[in-house]
């Protein structure tokens, strides 16, 4: 894996069911997800954690964590659908929970480190991702990152009352392998594509 000057990646450990519950209660951080809203009960959320823990087959998560002293949490992240016929995954989402920690280098610390695990361990060729057409960050992120864009499945999330469409990403193996090796992933790269990208929206 990659290692991030800021962040790594652990699994879950029961005791994070704490944090997750805040997040996930807190509709300020779930306005923009692609998923449904609702209050999540502490003991629910425990369950929850713990099947994450016991059941990593098809889905992967993980605690994203500040990589010093502290090593405090401050949010996660996961590889979902993972399909080892067609080497396949979806990207879940990235949530960083603590808003004092919501900087774009954590944000690239965490897509380098799953590209790694998707395409250098699991040897998965293919890895999706989703976002709200709204999401214009997540939008920016997904396309700076070497994602790219298929198409967008029209009205596909109902959410705060009304129908949302929603982008359709993939990245190949080969594309990742090609931008590590032409050194796109370095920091003055990316904040040239991401340069790019606020022209055009």
């Amino acid at each position: 894996m990659i290692a991030g000057k800021q962040v790594f990646f652990r699994a879950f450990e029961p005791n994070d069911y704490v944090l997750l519950n805040e997040w996930h209660n807190c509709p300020e951080i779930q306005k923009l997800t692609s998923g449904t809203f609702r209050y999540v009960s502490s003991e629910r959320e425990k369950e929850w954690v713990l099947s994450k823990i016991k059941n990593d087959s098809e889905n992967i998560y993980w605690a994203i964590c500040m990589n010093d002293e502290s090593k405090k949490m401050i949010g996660y992240t996961s590889i979902n659908q993972i399909d080892l016929i067609h080497r396949k995954a979806f990207h879940g989402g990235v949530v960083i929970g603590d808003k004092n920690y919501r900087d774009g280098q954590i944000m690239i610390d965490t897509f380098l480190d799953t590209f790694s695990y998707a395409f250098d361990e699991l040897n998965l060729n293919r890895l999706e991702a989703k976002c709200l057409v709204e999401h214009q960050t997540s939008y920016k992120m997904l396309k700076i990152m070497g994602y790219s864009l298929e198409g967008i499945k029209r009205q596909a999330i109902y959410k705060h009352g009304k129908y949302h469409d929603q982008y359709l990403f993939s990245i190949l193996k080969s594309e990742y392998s090609s931008m590590l090796t032409s050194n796109e992933f370095a920091i003055d790269s990316i904040l040239k594509r991401l340069k790019q990208e606020n022209k055009k929206k």
